[in-house]
């Protein structure tokens, strides 16, 4: 019981400077032509603090391993971003401005990263980053480049039993833009002829709702359903709600 006034004074603490040095990041998601009008996109940093605070906005590249990992790598010769260090007044906003600037002929969408990132900041200059509370915050926005022609379809490569009681479902975009597997349903069968429809975040975790990139191929591990043979060959397919417009 004694401890809890010191919990309550760090609960207020950490609301205090968490609004202190709030800022909002937007659009989250743009998607970009290789030239024209399309190839510049806007981006609105708003400081909602009472403090000036200074952000600073780079362009990642954005790629998958193959347990679906996000990997990224510094993407500065694809896009031409101004300003990319701001100091943003209180109660005020920047408009940033993101060019594309790198190859004109896509047949594969490139996906990447705007990472607007809050850097400490105190009366005028960059702020000791020893203090015992840095509440500092990072928006990561999506950036599509599309290709001229889209095409979209993602497949199950492969299912195997783990040993383990689950089953490594590796997925594999064959398409040429990402995928969000909005209510998507997996179908397995197993060499007995065992039919099992699956879907949700409980039977499917880690691929339901999921982001597949254009290209990727990555493995998850899902719960063996029961009503299927443990250690059998399987065959799977995958369906789900595909909307270029929407992800």
């Amino acid at each position: 019981m004694r401890h809890k006034p010191l919990v309550a004074f760090f609960i207020v603490l950490i609301l205090a400077c968490t609004s202190l040095f709030a800022f909002q990041f937007e659009p989250l998601v743009q998607t970009f032509d290789v030239s024209g009008a399309n190839a510049t996109k806007t981006f609105t940093i708003t400081n909602d603090s009472d403090d000036i605070i200074a952000v600073v906005v780079s362009a990642l590249v954005r790629t998958q391993d193959a347990d679906g990992n996000e990997v990224n790598s510094d993407a500065s010769r694809y896009f031409n971003i101004q300003p990319a260090r701001i100091l943003i007044q209180p109660q005020s906003s920047q408009i940033v401005r993101g060019q594309y600037r790198g190859p004109r002929t896509v047949t594969r969408e490139l996906s990447f990263r705007i990472v607007a990132e809050q850097i400490p900041y105190s009366q005028g200059r960059i702020a000791s980053s020893g203090s015992m509370f840095n509440f500092l915050y990072v928006f990561r926005a999506s950036a599509y480049v599309l290709p001229s022609q889209i095409s979209q379809g993602v497949s199950i490569a492969a299912v195997t039993d783990n040993g383990d009681g689950t089953l490594a479902v590796t997925l594999r975009n064959d398409g040429n833009v990402h995928q969000i597997l909005y209510d998507c349903v997996l179908t397995l069968q197993d060499a007995s002829g065992n039919i099992v429809t699956l879907s949700g975040s409980d039977a499917l975790p880690g691929i339901s709702g999921s982001n597949i990139l254009a290209g990727a191929a990555w493995t998850k591990s899902i719960p063996l359903p029961e009503g299927l043979d443990a250690g059998s060959a399987y065959r799977a397919s995958i369906s789900y709600n595909f909307d270029i417009q929407n992800q």
